[in-house]
């Protein structure tokens, strides 16, 4: 159940990937790349003051706050051949543990190696598998050819294109992207999750 991992977030493996929360460690690796603005061409908005000192991501405004667990699931993606983080990906927006969205940014110097496609198929079979959710959207700027290739290699139906609507705080046109559980199922057969569960110290 989804509730399961608002505490204790799950890693995830792939081949060349490994998929986990970030900490504070991983700071040197986000600044590289995060506040980069060529990663925000078609992301909704520019950069935030959070993606170009990443430090601040870190860093409870109001300590003094007593929230709940966030259900939102919110991995870094790790290069398995240097242990550096190269992207982001997050499960987010999740209501009543039934539908969520999908987003992902990767470090534009590994770009065009299928990073974000291997890391996705991972993030799909896990929430399909582990959790409640029966369905995830993906909204995709209809400029940027790469990730909308990246939601049809992965299984996302196109339902629709909203002309001139707002995505974040731009106005364009992107693509609606959904995916459904047993859409999902019906893909992807009997195969089984690699999903490495560890809880995060």
């Amino acid at each position: 159940m989804l509730n399961d991992y608002a505490i204790d977030k799950p890693i995830l493996e792939t081949d060349r990937l490994i998929i986990r929360v970030l900490n504070e460690k991983d700071v040197d690796d986000l600044k590289e790349w995060l506040g980069r603005d060529e990663i925000y061409t078609y992301w909704g908005r520019k950069t935030s003051k959070g993606e170009k000192n990443p430090e601040l991501m870190f860093i409870d405004p109001r300590p003094w706050v007593k929230r709940k667990p966030s259900l939102d699931l919110d991995w870094g993606i790790v290069w398995k051949e240097t242990n550096k983080v190269v992207g982001m990906i997050a499960v987010f927006d999740i209501q009543n543990a039934r539908m969520g969205d999908i987003a992902y940014r990767i470090n534009p110097e590994y770009w065009r190696m299928g990073i974000t496609t291997e890391a996705l198929k991972e993030v799909l079979r896990f929430v399909f598998k582990n959790t409640e959710i029966d369905r995830l959207n993906g909204r995709v700027d209809v400029r940027n050819i790469a990730s909308n290739r990246v939601m049809e290699k992965c299984g996302f139906v196109k339902e629709g294109t909203i002309r001139q609507g707002k995505m974040v705080s731009v106005y364009c046109d992107y693509n609606i992207y959904g995916l459904l559980r047993e859409d999902y199922m019906k893909q992807q057969g009997k195969g089984e999750t690699k999903c490495l569960y560890q809880k995060e110290h």
